[in-house]
Formats: C-alpha cells, sequence, structure tokens
C-alpha cells in the first residue's frame, strides 16, 4: 500500500497542511482543521503517516513566503487529477509572485480560450493551495473570484490574506480589492 506522509506547519498566519508520497507534494490545505484534512487524505487509499521530517524544504518556503519574501516552490509534486485539471495547476504554478491572472487568461494561456468556466472548475480543485498559488487568479473584470471551491467570507478573507502577503492588497477587511484595480496586476 501507498504511504503518505502528513504534517501540520504552522506559520504566523495560522496552520497549513501538507500531504506527500514518495513522489511528491500530493495534498497543501490552509483552510480547514486537521481532522478535514486527513479526512480527505483517506481518499487517497493510502496509509497515512505522521512524519514532519518530509517537510523542512517545504516549511523552510512557507516560512520566507509568509514574510512577504518572494518564494518559489519549485518541488516535486504528485497531482492527481485529469489531465486538463494538470494542465491548469501548471498553469497557475507559472503565475509569479505579487503578479494575478485570471480564469479567461489562464483558458488562453493553456490553448483552450473558450474554457474559462472548465478552468474555474479546475482552479477550484487545487490540490496544493499556496505551491500552485490558485489565490494569484481572479475574476478577468479585476473581482477577487472564489476561493477554497467557494465564494464564503472566511475562505475569500484568507485569500485576501495570502494576496495581502505579496503585496498585492494592503489588508483583509471591508474588501480592500475594491479600492484598487486588481487588473493591473495581471500577467
Amino acid at each position: 500500500m501507498e504511504k503518505v506522509y502528513y504534517d501540520d506547519i504552522e506559520l504566523p498566519i495560522g496552520t497549513v497542511w501538507a500531504a506527500t508520497t514518495e513522489k511528491g507534494l500530493v495534498r497543501v490545505h490552509a483552510l480547514g482543521t486537521g481532522e478535514r484534512f486527513k479526512a480527505g487524505l483517506k481518499r487517497l487509499k493510502a496509509e497515512l503517516v505522521p512524519d514532519p521530517d518530509k517537510f523542512d524544504e517545504l516549511r523552510e518556503k512557507l516560512s520566507r513566503w509568509v514574510e512577504g519574501r518572494p518564494t518559489e516552490f519549485d518541488l516535486p509534486f504528485d497531482l492527481r487529477g485529469t489531465e486538463f485539471q494538470k494542465e491548469v495547476w501548471h498553469a497557475i504554478h507559472r503565475i509569479p509572485y505579487g503578479k494575478l491572472s485570471s480564469y479567461g487568461l489562464l483558458a488562453k494561456d493553456i490553448g483552450r480560450p473558450a474554457a474559462a468556466r472548465a478552468v474555474g472548475n479546475a482552479v477550484g480543485a487545487n490540490p496544493l493551495g499556496i505551491v500552485i498559488p490558485c489565490h494569484r487568479v481572479v475574476w478577468s473584470n479585476g473581482g477577487i473570484g472564489g476561493f477554497g471551491g467557494g465564494y464564503v467570507k472566511e475562505s475569500l478573507d484568507v485569500k485576501r490574506l495570502f494576496l495581502k502577503v505579496e503585496g498585492i492588497l494592503l489588508r483583509v477587511e471591508d474588501s480592500p480589492e475594491d479600492d484598487i484595480d486588481l487588473k493591473s496586476f495581471f500577467t
């Protein structure tokens, strides 16, 4: 049976949960509880093994990122999804720190300009939050878009926090995206 190693990474912004296989990162999650994270891991049908040592490099990169320092998450991945989802996730991974893209721009980037809605679904299914920076994807009109597969305030505030870490937003409270033109951050 495959082994999936996991741990929680404590950061000033909260707990990030991570899981890896021998091939690479399989899940990184910054929303919800450890119980919810582990319940999601059970769907991988693998032996779950707590192992903090597997995450030293990720922990270092996340610490740099949360300090507001540009960070490239050039770690091995074990992406599990459709070929289309993987194509979208790789495109998201190429969005530079401090920049944004939109669902439509990502669709064009992967050569499927009419697939913005499908791209949005793939963005919402991203298994490696922060590392594959889906928080950098907003609506083409400059609206904040969704996060964590939805539009609830708590999830959107996490997205706003991540954009604040990267210097795009100045605050998290009271819809700060209304005060600036997010389109000006498009790559």
